[in-house]
């Protein structure tokens, strides 16, 4: 679900100070470029094809710089103040015969490595007139400002913080022109405003992301930028993987662990069977978990009676119980709308109906897995083009904390009985 994204650029900078008293935000230098050429080039990369700049401050030279947006395989259009400016909001406002029903807001100072498609399909799937992405904070970056509850922020206040406030606003916004057209066009308006009113209608959504935030509004800011910017485009790919493989150790919930790791003596406590289930890489992570193979038996039921039912009438055939548990490795956690891993979804549709629980350790949303599941670890997507191999490998780590964990484990193992 690709949308268009608008990017507020249309500010003074005067956080900045001499570095953009006569150079426009976007146009300042950041590791080579323009800071407008990483930011397209960001979208491009994560499926963005429609821009349009919100302009008003020396906006006719960020038109100049970037043109239509070819050099970037984006189509670039501009919406443009004129003689005063309108505030983060107004720009939005004018700006929408060029964005259509529905459209990401993106500031002219961020760059946010999140994946925005799945930012756009939380958008759609909250049926709500506004989301806004949020970052777990704990006022590590800047003091946090937001209080979420039940997939929604309830409150969003930049000067009267409190304790339960945990989140900060990430960078980008989903609107639809619903939650613009009560306002005047030509007026100015600020985006802040427009959220609370949401808000106070119950109608902005949450996106929570994993991935750090990275600004050049202020001159700490834009020196981490600078110096996160060189550092990745000079950087290699194993580099880079093990930099998100950090990030996503960090955004780990260790409670969901826990929590699966105490679900599991239990199973042994009550003397409960365990039935791994995964397709493809994380076929090979439950092999692994179980120390063996029934590639015999599933190829045999895929040919004799289909792929959608090779997990359940395994499942079936075993007899499960209540019991019993059942532990999912995916990815994407199985969707029968999508036609992913539709053999999962049966599997599961059965265990719940039996009683058995259910664990999974899954990439992205979760899928199906993640909405049925007792408990369930989902890998944080740190990189929409590492979602694989960042989720398989976790998989296996996890497991192995969870069997190596005090309440799990049965015996010691060699190594460390040997010291």
């Amino acid at each position: 679900m690709s949308l268009p994204v608008a990017i507020l650029a249309g500010g003074r900078a005067t956080r900045l100070g001499e570095l953009a008293r006569d150079t426009p935000k976007s146009l300042i230098e950041v590791a080579g470029k323009p800071f407008a050429a990483h930011q397209l080039e960001l979208l491009k990369s994560r499926g963005v094809t429609d821009v349009v700049f919100c302009l008003g401050h020396l906006g006719e030279r960020v038109q100049g710089v970037i043109g239509d947006g070819s050099a970037f395989g984006i189509r670039v259009r501009y919406s443009c103040d004129g003689e005063r400016l309108l505030g983060t909001g107004g720009a939005l406002r004018k700006a929408m015969p060029l964005l259509g029903e529905a459209f990401h807001v993106l500031y002219g100072d961020s760059y946010l490595e999140c994946d925005y498609q799945a930012v756009a399909s939380a958008f759609k799937a909250s049926g709500l007139d506004g989301l806004m992405t949020v970052v777990r904070n704990d006022d590590r970056w800047d003091r946090s400002n937001i209080v979420l509850r039940d997939g929604r922020i309830v409150r969003y206040d930049k000067a009267n913080r409190t304790p339960e406030m945990r989140h900060i606003d990430y960078g980008l916004g989903v609107l639809n022109a619903r939650a613009l057209a009560r306002y005047p066009v030509d007026q100015a308006l600020d985006l802040v405003t427009v959220y609370q009113d949401l808000i106070a209608d119950g109608g902005l959504a949450a996106c929570e992301v994993h991935a750090r935030f990275y600004e050049i509004g202020g001159v700490e800011g834009l020196a981490e930028t600078r110096q996160h910017l060189s550092a990745s485009l000079g950087s290699s790919p194993a580099r880079r993987h093990l930099d998100e493989t950090a990030q996503i150790v960090a955004a780990l919930d260790p409670g969901v662990i826990d929590r699966m790791a105490g679900m599991l003596a239990a199973l042994r406590e009550r003397g409960g069977r365990l039935f791994f289930l995964g397709v493809g890489g994380s076929a090979a992570n439950c092999s692994h978990a179980v120390n063996v193979d029934n590639v015999s038996e599933l190829t045999a039921r895929t040919n004799d009676e289909g792929w959608e039912s090779v997990f359940v009438e395994w499942l079936k055939g075993s007899r499960l119980k209540q019991e019993d548990m059942v532990f999912v490795f995916s990815v994407g956690g199985g969707s029968l709308e999508k036609n992913i891993s539709p053999n999962l979804v049966r599997a599961l549709e059965y265990a719940r109906q039996v009683g058995a629980r259910i664990l999974g350790v899954v990439g992205r949303d979760g899928g199906y897995t993640a909405t049925v599941a007792d408990a369930c670890v989902i890998i944080p997507t740190v990189n929409p083009d590492t979602v694989t191999p960042h989720a398989e490998a976790f998989q296996s780590i996890i497991w192995h904390l969870l069997v190596s964990h005090p309440v799990v484990k049965a015996a010691q193992t060699k190594w460390e009985s040997a010291r």
